[in-house]
């Protein structure tokens, strides 16, 4: 990559180069930049004493990590704000805000499982733990495909070349993970259909407090709220891949402020302020318990509930059920 006057990226500065011409196509706004840098500061804290009140491992740590890329990312943004030319800066933002919302995602997809219970394992098509491993799955498929791209977009970038086969490489892995958010997205649909033509006489009793309760009922207001915003953020990645990192929207700094920045703070705020842990209260510590006496589901006729139902397996689960103790006060 060169400007108009032949000048290599790699030799740019401020006298020699116009910064239309940096890894950015702009020079990042620092104000901007510095505000989401505290935003995921500030998430990033929350999530780590959240999982360690909660208890809530596997949802903690793929958010800490999400914000603690993020945080990385704008860290990369501000450092290019005096150097829009630098390889470092560049290299740090499009790996730390490029793959941060894979981990979001199988933060959301942990979710799905003790919801269905909580409302009644037996209203889903799947059995539970379905909801878990596919999805997270999946969503370390879409991580193997996308941080390659972000390798070689690095690589290309050291040698002053358009990163575009990186980038391309990254789209696809971006659209792999749209593909399965809306799997995802459509199962959820589906056990929310099930559950309302099964109607509430069929939702399992001992959660009733728990689904009842405002605190449960915001998480999942926060939760869809999590997911349109993750949503919104990959369709908008798409988009500004599909032209690579040096197409028109991947230099619109406003598309990414409102689409990908916004989009992802508002992920990670919400998801602090109403909490899994906070959401399911006391019943969070049941429903791991009942959710761990289900077989994985790549087990012989362990996938759909149907089939579990006249499964053994489901003859002990019903037995060891019996012995659970309602704890919670929510």
């Amino acid at each position: 990559m060169s400007d108009d006057r032949g000048v290599s990226i790699l030799d740019c500065n401020w006298d020699l180069c116009s910064v239309s011409d940096s890894w950015f196509g702009y020079r990042p706004s620092l104000p901007m930049n510095a505000t989401f840098l505290v935003i995921f500061t500030t998430a990033f804290t929350a999530h780590v004493f959240l999982a360690l009140r909660y208890k809530t491992q596997g949802f903690g740590i793929c958010m800490s990590i999400a914000c603690f890329l993020e945080i990385s990312g704008y860290a990369g943004r501000i450092l290019a704000y005096t150097n829009p030319w630098s390889l470092p800066a560049f290299f740090v933002q499009i790996n730390g805000v490029g793959l941060a919302p894979t981990f979001f995602a199988a933060a959301i997809y942990l979710c799905l499982t003790r919801i269905v219970i909580a409302y009644g394992a037996g209203i889903s098509r799947v059995q539970p733990k379905v909801y878990t491993y596919f999805f997270v799955i999946c969503d370390i498929l879409s991580l193997v495909i996308q941080a390659p791209g972000g390798a070689l977009s690095s690589v290309s970038a050291s040698q002053g070349k358009p990163p575009t086969l990186g980038a391309y490489i990254g789209l696809s892995g971006i659209c792999f993970q749209v593909l399965a958010l809306s799997i995802w997205l459509g199962l959820a649909a589906e056990f929310a259909l099930r559950c309302k033509k099964a109607g509430p006489g069929a939702w399992d009793s001992r959660y009733e407090k728990t689904r009842t309760s405002f605190r449960f009922k915001a998480f999942l207001i926060a939760l869809g709220v999590a997911t349109v915003a993750l949503y919104v953020r990959s369709v908008y990645r798409i988009a500004e891949l599909s032209g690579g990192y040096t197409g028109h929207l991947a230099k619109d700094e406003v598309a990414f402020c409102i689409l990908e920045a916004v989009m992802i703070a508002i992920l990670s705020l919400v998801t602090a302020a109403f909490h899994p842990g906070y959401g399911f209260g006391e019943a969070y510590t049941l429903i791991s318990e009942q959710k761990a006496l289900y077989p994985r589901p790549w087990k012989r006729r362990a996938f759909f509930m149907r089939d579990l139902k006249s499964e053994d397996v489901l003859i002990e689960l019903d037995a060891q059920r019996k012995s659970f103790v309602r704890t919670d006060r929510v």
